[in-house]
Formats: C-alpha cells, structure tokens, sequence
C-alpha cells in the first residue's frame, strides 16, 4: 500500500515540475546556507587551533610542584606519578629534575641552558622532531633545543654579540660550581630538535640519575630521599578530547596544571557560538523555503480538490490522503536537501581551490583578506563533515514536512460531497 501511496504522490509532483523546481530551490537555498555558513566556521576553527600549536602541544599538560596555598597536596613523588598514570586518558607520565646550575662551554664561548633531567626512555613522549642527529640520551650525553646554539657569547668581551656555534660539531663541557670548586665535565650532543616546535627550545635533555647526582656535587649534600619530588610533570594525553579531562583530575588532586587546554575551551566555546549564531542564520533562508512548501501544497490541493473527493468516493481514508501529501512534501524538501549539499560541495571545492591559490607576497607571505593565516588552513577554509551534510539534509525534509502538515490536513479532511461539487 506504501509503495502505491508514494507512486501517486511522486507522478503528482511530475505533473508540475516547473513549481516543484521552483520549491525545491527554495528549499536548495537554504540547507546550503546552513551547510557553507557552519562549514566555515569548522574551517576557521580548524585554523585556529592550528595556529595555538601543534598536536603535540594540545595533548601534552605540564604540572608544577605548587598550587593553592590552602590545599593540602601530597609531594609530587613517585608514589603520585602512580596516581597520575591512573587517570583514564593518561598515555604517560614524565617527571622532570632542573639541574641547579652549570654553563654550556664550547671552546671560549659560553652560553645559558635550562638542563633538564628525564628518564631516557620517557625521551620520546616529548614528541620533539630533530632538526640533526638522534635523540637518545644516556651517560654524559644531551639532546638540545635549537635555540640555544644561536645565543652563545664571549665573555671576556665588553661588547655582548651573540655567536653562533655548532653543537654536534664542536666539543662541548658543562661547566659546574661544585662545593669543591669549577668542574668542567666534558658532554656528548647526540642531537638538536627543531626551532619553534615545543617549548623548549632553550633546554637540554640529560639522563635523570646524572643530573641528581650532579645536584648533590653542586649543593654538597646528599638527596633527601623522605623529601623528594620532582620539579615538573608532563602528562602526555591520549588524544585532545582527553585533555580536560586529565586537567581536572589533576586540580582535584591539588596541583596546578598548566598548558594551553584551557585557552582551547575558550576558542572551542567561541565558535561553538558562532556555529549556533551562524546556522540560525542559514535556517532564516529555510524559514522562507517553508512558506514556499506551505503554499504549493494549498495551491496543489486547491487544484485537485475534486481528484481528492473522487480518491475518497472510491476508498480512501483520510490517512491515505494525509500520507500522500506528506510524501509530496517531504520528496520537495529531500529535492531541495539533495542540491543544497551538491551545491555546497561545489562551492567548498571552488572556495578552498581559490584559498590555496591565494597570491604570495615578496616575504613569502599570502596576500589574504582572512583573520587567519591561510598556511593554517590544512583541509581547506571550508570543511564539510558527512555528519552536516546528513543533519542539513534532515533538517530540509523536517522543516519541508512540518510546512506541508497543515494543507495536508486540510486535505485530508475535505469531504467527498463537498469535494466533488468543486469546479
């Protein structure tokens, strides 16, 4: 019965396809609008968060050995490590040591380093790119930050001009005020990762047990071992969507957390709004297409109000009439649904193609009327996921039903005498 009920409502349609063209583009009008007005908020949100920093950055959470003065934590030691690897979205946990003191010495020149203790193997969930060499760590042996090569001096100078040395190159000492004088012990850069692409590009890596042992040399005292905590944790998520998570986790445990997660919310809530405010937008132009349906359905049952009456003279109920006008309606709107997402995915692939070909500048950078770094614009200004596409798609065949309810009522519940008097 189905099956023949949507056969009539669909050779009903074909019998005016000039006014079902025009419907349905009404109808086109707005399930793009929708569509291209959030895809491009996806788009610029994309952009931004790329511009915050990288996958990298977004995952990885710093936590200090200090927090609220009126809360009671217990000391970040391994007994705490523990408990953070408990945290559900916890990839790893990687505690660090400052070394207190030393300078970095290549022949006469002499420069500043933040030299961190790490366990060697924990090396890794840094997630830093090497720029030369390897980064492994062991035994009188470093990694680098790319910075630090750049911004060596001599000091015997009165004028300060920073030199430039080569760390892989040229041999290096760490150069330590030890309780029993200058100690210059002699190191091994086994590599230099890459400029810009963390924060630490002004540290070095060493082997955690080497820079406790160097700590006691510097302050002439052995390691409280009832007292000991680390500086510094860095806790490697599993992913961004775990990041928040972890941070409040580890607030309640009385620490402060650091990182950028909470800047993200704030951009993620910003075009979250936008997206609302964006897409109420677009559906203003479904709103119209609505009175659109609205009216070719009455103009449709005025038309046929005689071919209604003979329909039920013979049979019909009213739920055959009703469903058949609801059909028509909704075979409008999935018309409509249809071609706003073709148009849309025409424009996405006119607009991005025109972003990536943005002209370049004599400083290599795009000439771009956008708030936003178009380098930063990976897959594109405008981005349409599956999901949105289906969403605005059921979106225009909701709002095509609910404008034809009201003339398919109506119809339903003409009369056959009263329908069949009509000329």
């Amino acid at each position: 019965m189905f099956e023949e009920l949507f056969n009539l409502a669909f050779m009903n349609l074909m019998r005016a396809r000039a006014r079902l063209a025009m419907t349905a583009g009404g109808v086109l009008v707005g399930t793009a609008s929708v569509i291209l007005l959030i895809a491009l908020t996806i788009g610029l949100q994309e952009a931004a968060e790329a511009g915050v920093g990288s996958s990298g950055t977004l995952t990885e959470v710093p936590v200090y050995n200090y927090g609220p003065s009126d809360v009671i934590r217990p000391l970040m030691n391994n007994a705490v490590i523990k408990a953070f690897y408990k945290i559900d979205g916890v990839a790893a946990v990687i505690p660090t040591i400052s070394l207190q003191g030393g300078m970095l010495m290549v022949g006469k020149y002499s420069g500043y380093a933040t030299i961190l203790g790490v366990e060697p193997a924990l090396l890794k969930y840094f997630q830093l790119p090497a720029q030369d060499g390897q980064l492994e760590i062991g035994k009188d042996q470093i990694v680098c930050g790319a910075g630090i090569q750049d911004n060596f001096y001599d000091p015997k100078s009165t004028d300060y001009q920073p030199v430039k040395v080569d760390l892989l190159k040229q041999p290096i000492k760490l150069e330590l005020s030890t309780a029993d004088g200058v100690r210059r012990l002699p190191l091994a850069v086994s590599g230099v990762f890459a400029m810009g692409s963390s924060n630490y590009d002004y540290a070095c890596f060493m082997p955690m047990t080497q820079v406790i042992k160097l700590n006691e040399e510097i302050l002439g005292q052995p390691t409280d071992w009832a007292n000991f905590q680390y500086e510094q944790v860095i806790i490697r998520t599993t992913g961004r969507e775990a990041t928040d998570h972890v941070v409040s986790e580890v607030r309640k445990m009385g620490y402060q957390p650091g990182g950028i997660g909470d800047f993200l919310n704030q951009i993620n809530g910003l075009f979250s709004t936008m997206r609302l405010m964006l897409g109420g937008m677009g559906s203003v132009a479904l709103l119209v297409a609505a009175f659109g349906v609205a009216n070719t359905m009455t103009m449709a049952i005025l038309e046929r109000t005689r071919e209604i009456g003979l329909m039920k003279a013979i049979g019909a109920s009213d739920n055959h009439i009703l469903t058949i006008f609801l059909l028509e309606a909704a075979m409008v709107g999935l018309c409509g649904g249809f071609g706003g997402v073709g148009v849309s995915l025409l424009l996405q692939r006119l607009v991005n193609q025109a972003v990536a070909n943005m002209p370049v500048s004599q400083n290599g950078s795009s000439v771009s009327f956008l708030p936003v770094d178009p380098a930063m614009l990976k897959n594109g200004l405008i981005i349409i996921p599956p999901e949105l596409m289906l969403f605005a798609l059921c979106l225009a065949v909701g709002i095509a039903l609910a404008a034809g309810l009201y003339p398919s009522l109506r119809a339903a519940r003409l009369q056959p005498v009263t329908a069949l008097k009509t000329e």
